[in-house]
């Protein structure tokens, strides 16, 4: 009701604007006329008013690889229902109803109504899957399930041993998430609003992993049945100079299968009879709960500040599953019967903004965060694939410190040109790592110009270096590593990186956009492990008009990759080196077009994209080459929208998508192709998919 008060005062003013106007400059032979004027501002959508969208589609092939994200992934046909319906009131009541995918698994419906300035209330359903693989096979009975068995002709001494012929079965990996959420919120008095909001979540279906006994080793399936719920409630205040929060979130999560057992395909070796079957432990139950409060103060028109702060708490408490199935082994207790785990979180923020003057902008902000680690440390008994016991090992509660520092500030050199500069500083401080505190500083600069009103510049550019406190080995890490390795993520570093973006109007009706970006780490202190990293992009995109039912679009990237490493097979010196090298195009057209004003509209969008990944080894000996790793993809989209009737159209729609993929780590690797491991069996995905719509779109 406030909204639409203050929209009829503006409305009004207008009105009352244009008539003084017209008064003052009249010639005085009378008076003006204003019965045919009109208040643009003045008409508001009220009623009922949306789209239905109903139909039916076709897939011609059955694909998870093309289906993974979309709902699309089998073949037949398939319903069509979209929809947007909104409803106003002249009380400011409305309500709002979106749909979309009703007839496939990425389904998603959400609905919004209340009044306006008074409450808000929320519903929200989504479906969101997640298809993986439909090439995979497996002996093993009951995939899905936590307990996985084996058919007679189990176990053998390998895989060519194995009965494969007649016990494999095509099983699918994937999952299926499906939300529901709910909220409400309200403003009771003036500056003040309450909100609470609510989200549960189920995710169920399969995914890959894997077990071994030694030498030997099987790719399972692994099962997904996880339950997410979170709620957050908050108070907010927004008054004058002063905005203010103070809100709860809260997060639990339950894995419905503890544990999953499998039967051991291969023989037991001598002298370990009990290796009959493993377990591994699934996801365990935990918890996160937070609170946060938040404020920001405007001291004046040109200066602002703002803060927040949050403290959370996460807990793992479920029961410790047995050592091992291995009855001949003679294992210690364990310490308890749970981790008890627990970590403590502290994020907190700090902003100021201040236009110092019309020209020059200064920037500050801090983050801190923090995460203490409390799990109890203990010592356990040490199994490896159910088959060998070693020294007791002891846990290690990982936690750090975060501390971020930046400084910025803009200056307007000239009227059509800005200057940009600043510092940024991070520094960490860890426990139970290899390094305990490291600090990366960065100083970077941008300039943005625009040049006759037709072309808007940029450049950026920053130089980057991060420092630690010294190497060392972590005493419980077992087996230890090479004192020689640098893990890249606190290892010594400088990176380089700059930017370029140039936005030129050609001509009013062709526009043209260009872009350049770099960057390059160096780890020069580093002998075994990353040592160098270079990423190169350029991507450039034209948009034309060509007539005025007519336009076009294209847009074409270009990205290269590369990293070198050191590893040592010795546990000293460097003695191999690799490369990798990854390359990236894509490039894409558009069309749009009217046929018929009013009545037909057409257009087409085809992408094209290529990949190719070189990995090369080099260990002093003549090394064969690995293959290279490829993918291929073409998508071609057409579309069509013909109006039949003022309020109904026919759309229809045609897709094609080729996909094509080399990976040498999957290609020609049947179930039973490596003597001593029982794999999946999947093959690089490959598809060549054709998708029909045709539905019919009503607007009212």
């Amino acid at each position: 009701m406030k909204t639409s008060n203050q929209l009829f005062l503006l409305s009004v003013l207008s009105v009352l604007s244009a008539v003084a106007t017209a008064a003052d400059s009249a010639s005085g032979a009378g008076q003006a006329d204003t019965s045919q004027w009109k208040c643009e501002s003045c008409t508001f959508d009220q009623g009922l008013s949306g789209t239905l969208d109903v139909g039916v589609g076709s897939v011609s092939e059955k694909s998870a690889k093309f289906g993974e994200y979309n709902g699309l992934d089998k073949k037949g046909g398939f319903l069509i229902g979209d929809g947007a319906v909104r409803s106003r009131g002249e009380d400011g009541a409305y309500w709002n109803l979106n749909a979309s995918n009703l007839g496939l698994k990425s389904r998603s419906l959400d609905a919004e109504g209340g009044q306006q300035g008074k409450y808000k209330l929320l519903l929200k359903y989504d479906e969101i899957p997640h298809f993986i693989s439909d090439s995979a096979q497996t002996p093993f009975a009951g995939s899905g399930g936590a307990s996985l068995t084996l058919p007679a002709g189990y176990p053998a001494a390998t895989t060519a041993n194995m009965p494969l012929a007649g016990t494999l079965q095509q099983v699918e990996i994937g999952t299926d998430r499906k939300r529901l959420g709910m909220g409400a919120s309200w403003t009771p008095v003036r500056d003040w609003e309450y909100a609470v909001n609510f989200r549960h979540e189920t995710k169920e279906g399969t995914k890959r992993t894997a077990g071994a006994f030694f030498v030997n080793a099987a790719q399972l399936v692994e099962p997904v049945d996880y339950v997410t719920d979170q709620v957050d409630a908050s108070a907010s205040y927004s008054g004058g100079k002063w905005q203010a929060k103070l809100a709860y979130y809260g997060s639990t999560f339950r894995n419905n299968n503890d544990s999953l057992n499998w039967q051991n395909p291969f023989t037991f070796l001598p002298g370990f009879p009990g290796a009959g079957a493993g377990q591994l432990a699934l996801p365990p139950d935990n918890q996160f709960h937070q609170v946060l409060a938040s404020a920001g103060y405007q001291f004046s028109e040109r200066t602002r500040a703002s803060a927040d702060i949050a403290l959370g708490r996460m807990t793992q408490n479920d029961g410790f599953l047995a050592s091992t199935q291995n009855a001949t082994l003679a294992v210690a207790a364990l310490p308890g019967s749970s981790l008890n785990g627990r970590a403590d979180t502290l994020d907190a923020n700090l902003k100021l903004s201040s236009a110092v003057t019309d020209r020059l902008r200064l920037n500050a902000a801090y983050t801190h965060n923090d995460r203490d680690n409390r799990t109890p440390q203990s010592l356990y008994p040490s199994v490896a694939t159910d088959m060998f016991t070693g020294a007791p090992r002891a846990n290690l509660p990982y936690g750090f410190t975060q501390e971020k520092f930046r400084l910025s500030a803009d200056y307007k050199v000239l009227a059509n040109t800005k200057v940009f500069a600043g510092v940024d500083s991070e520094s960490r401080k860890r426990t139970f790592q290899e390094v305990d505190r490291s600090r990366e500083d960065t100083v970077w600069g941008k300039i943005a110009s625009r040049i006759l009103d037709k072309a808007d510049l940029s450049l950026r550019f920053a130089h980057g270096e991060r420092r630690n406190s010294g190497y060392q080995v972590v005493s419980g890490i077992a087996p230890p590593e090479n004192p020689l390795l640098r893990k890249y993520n606190m290892a010594s570093r400088t990176r380089e990186t700059v930017a370029v973006r140039a936005d030129i109007s050609i001509a009013e009706n062709v526009n043209l956009g260009l872009g350049l970006d770099t960057s390059n780490d160096d780890y020069l202190d580093s002998a075994v492990g990353l040592l160098s990293g270079r990423d190169l992009n350029l991507n450039g995109d034209v948009s034309v008009i060509l007539t005025q039912d007519t336009s076009l679009h294209l847009f074409a990237n270009h990205q290269e990759i590369k990293s070198r490493q050191a590893g040592s097979q010795t546990f000293s010196i460097p003695d191999w080196s690799g490369e990798n090298k990854d390359r990236i195009d894509f490039f894409g057209i558009g069309l749009k077009h009217v046929a018929i004003k009013d009545k037909l509209e057409i257009g087409a969008d085809y992408g094209s994209s290529r990949s190719k990944g070189e990995i090369s080894v080099n260990t002093g000996a003549l090394n064969p080459a690995f293959p290279n790793l490829s993918t291929t993809l073409d998508s071609l989209k057409l579309y069509a929208s013909y109006r039949l009737k003022d309020k109904v159209s026919l759309q229809a729609s045609y897709w094609h998508e080729r996909y094509d993929s080399k990976n040498w780590m999957l290609d020609g690797v049947a179930s039973g192709t490596i003597p001593n491991i029982l794999t999946l069996g999947e093959q690089a995905p490959r598809y060549s998919v054709n998708v029909f719509r045709l539905a019919l779109r009503y607007k009212f």
